[in-house]
């Protein structure tokens, strides 16, 4: 049998060229993983935590570090700008093209919750506007969180946006629950206007009427036992017996 050197020869250089590339190719994308030593992710930590944009720039470009760092204790490097406001860092961090713009703690807590929390107006509309942050989700969601300090003003933002105004924790909580606990007539006037269903009950049993008992919010129990009677008319009655608030 005659063999076809030739084309033998350009059969096996191919491979080889392929192998190479390849191997070549998979060193060129460990290098970033490997680039980012342990102290290398103190420092970038240190940058988000004082707001330091020309480490937190420095160790970016140089690959040092992936803008979805996690700390030791499972944060996002931009939950760490974020709950020491800097401000500076957070927002080189989301202007990241890799960033992971809805990465959570361990808590399951993002950007826009804490945002939403801490009453930062300016970040939570950069974060649905600019990035397109999740507010819809499964679980607690951002207006959850800012129900649950009483920032009327995100509220009615993030239900102008399409929050869902009766999203369910995984405990059946709604928004409006989160509002009459923290004792914030605005907010539960506000959720109340935008559909905030009564009704609802939680995984206890427990209406948001309830809740205000519960937490001893005396003037939204009335507020909302009033609107009870005009929705339903008939007065409101506990499910179940409400135990003595702690």
């Amino acid at each position: 049998m005659r063999i076809n050197t030739k084309f033998n020869s350009r059969v096996l250089w191919g491979k080889l060229w392929t192998y190479i590339f390849y191997n070549a190719l998979a060193l060129f994308v460990c290098i970033p993983a490997l680039a980012q030593t342990p102290s290398n992710q103190l420092d970038a930590i240190k940058a988000a935590k004082f707001d330091d944009i020309r480490g937190m720039q420095a160790l970016l470009n140089q690959g040092l570090i992936s803008p979805n760092m996690r700390d030791g204790k499972g944060t996002p490097l931009l939950l760490l700008a974020l709950e020491d406001r800097s401000m500076k860092v957070l927002y080189l961090l989301m202007d990241e093209q890799q960033v992971d713009i809805d990465a959570a703690n361990r808590n399951g807590e993002n950007t826009l919750m804490m945002a939403s929390l801490y009453g930062l107006m300016p970040e939570v509309k950069y974060l649905v506007e600019k990035k397109a942050a999740i507010f819809n989700r499964e679980g607690w969601t951002p207006l959850h969180y800012a129900a649950s300090t009483g920032q009327t003003e995100i509220a009615a933002y993030l239900l102008e946006q399409g929050a869902a105004v009766n999203a369910l924790s995984e405990s059946n909580t709604t928004p409006l629950m989160m509002a009459v606990r923290s004792g914030n007539i605005e907010t539960v006037s506000t959720l109340l206007k935008n559909g905030a269903d009564m009704q609802i009950v939680n995984h206890q049993g427990f209406t948001a009427i309830d809740v205000a008992d519960l937490f001893e919010r005396t003037d939204i129990s009335k507020g909302l036992s009033s609107r009870w009677f005009k929705l339903y008319k008939q007065k409101y009655t506990h499910m179940m017996a409400l135990p003595r608030a702690m």
